[in-house]
């Protein structure tokens, strides 16, 4: 039995654990000795995933959704999980910090594309929160009979 509980623990463990992701930087190219910064384009489509990491923090409702779905049933929390995640947010939910940079296409379809990603990885991590209690909920009642 301590071998179960210890593969599902690994298993919670490795499920959870998220590999770190370096922050997007916009590199600089030294010429005739200035220093010069990336083209507008690029350097508007870095900002804007650098902002929305910053920025975006209203994906709580469809994250807290999810996990409280999946909490009562993983089966259930697959309903709101598979439709939050796959949908943009709002333009209102954004929390864009500047509006002009916003009407740049280069900046918004960045921003945009990055805070459907967080969006989606807080969904899908709520999720599998409220599948590891509902799992370790199973294990510890199997293992008192």
């Amino acid at each position: 039995m301590k071998s179960v509980f210890f593969i599902c623990a690994l298993f919670l463990v490795s499920f959870f654990a998220q590999a770190q992701t370096a922050g997007l930087d916009s590199a600089a190219v030294i010429q005739k000795d200035q220093l010069f910064t990336l083209a507008p384009a690029e350097n508007l489509s870095v900002k804007g995933q650098v902002d929305a990491e910053k920025n975006y923090k209203k994906y709580k409702g469809a994250a807290t959704g999810t996990l409280i779905a999946s909490l009562v049933s993983p089966l259930v929390g697959l309903i709101p999980a598979i439709i939050t995640s796959s949908t943009t947010p709002k333009l209102e939910n954004l929390g864009y910090p500047d509006e002009n940079l916003f009407k740049q296409a280069d900046y918004h379809n960045a921003y945009t594309k990055k805070a459907k990603r967080i969006k989606s990885g807080k969904v899908w991590k709520n999720w599998g929160i409220g599948f590891g209690v509902n799992l370790v909920l199973v294990l510890v009642i199997a293992a008192g009979q």
